[in-house]
This record gives structure tokens, sequence and C-alpha cells, in this order.
């Protein structure tokens, strides 16, 4: 499978998984007790490799795997829906059709015109495309904190 993002730092495998492990799972820090302040990663890291998700934002993980090379380590990292969240959409957009053909169905005339068919259609496409908005912020977002935990690195 092709990486979506690879970092080549010159730091070991074990040093770098340390930084990513330091970076993440940290209390929660909000105003008040209730409002976010900055993003909040969570996640875990293991022998070989990490995965990171933001912690209200659940949908989109970082998978990385941490490969030695000579003068450092490379760290390939995939963006990915776990199945627990390919699931529930699955299940979110069979409500959403379930729910468009009763409305359609309603009497006096029990039978789905055009026109009707046409709004649950475009109503699903408006769904897809703020799904698919808030999988792509996520992924930069992601792509961010990654970076940003090796900045003071040199890359090789």
């Amino acid at each position: 499978m092709k990486a979506d993002f690879v970092l080549e730092v010159a730091i070991a495998p074990a040093a770098a998984l340390t930084r990513i492990s330091g970076l993440i799972n940290r209390k929660r820090q909000r105003v008040l007790g209730i409002l976010k302040t900055q993003n909040e990663y969570v996640g875990h890291v293991g022998d070989r490799g990490f995965e990171i998700w933001e912690r209200q934002q659940r949908a989109v993980h970082a998978f990385g795997r941490v490969i030695a090379q000579r003068g450092g380590t490379r760290i390939e990292v995939t963006f990915g829906l776990p199945m627990r969240t390919r699931v529930l959409i699955a299940v979110f957009f069979g409500l959403y059709a379930v729910v468009a053909i009763g409305i359609a169905l309603r009497p006096p005339d029990a039978v789905v015109t055009v026109e009707e068919l046409l709004v649950a259609i475009v109503g699903a496409a408006i769904l897809a495309v703020i799904f698919s908005a808030a999988a792509r912020r996520q992924r930069a977002d992601l792509r961010a904190f990654l970076e940003s935990v090796f900045t003071d690195v040199p890359r090789i």
C-alpha cells in the first residue's frame, strides 16, 4: 500500500516513536472545563508503528509505520477510516434512504415522484460533500501534527 505521507528524519526509530508517544494521550486542556482550545490527539504506539486520531473527530486515523534506514528513520503514514467508521457511515446513509423513502410514500400519494427522488439524491450528495470536507480537514490536521512533532529534527 502506498503511503499518503512520508517523513525521513535523522533520529533512531525508537526515538521517533518516543516523540510521538510523548505528544499523544495528554490530559485534556479545556477552558472552563468545557471548551476545547486546541486539537487533542490520542492513539497508541507499538514497536514498529502507531495509530493516531483527534480525540473528538474519530473518523480519520493516521496509521504510521516506522522503518529504520541508513542515517535515521523513514515514517510512512496512511490516512484511513477504521472499520467502525465505515460501518457507521453505511448505516447512516442506509437510514437516510429509508427515511427519505418513508417521507415520499406518505399518504395521500403513495408513489415516489421524480422530484422527490431528486431531492433525496441531492440531500445525500450534500451530506457526502460535508463528510468529505470534514475528512479532508482531519487529514490535514493529522499531517500538520505529525510534521510538528519533527520540526526540530534534521531531514534526510
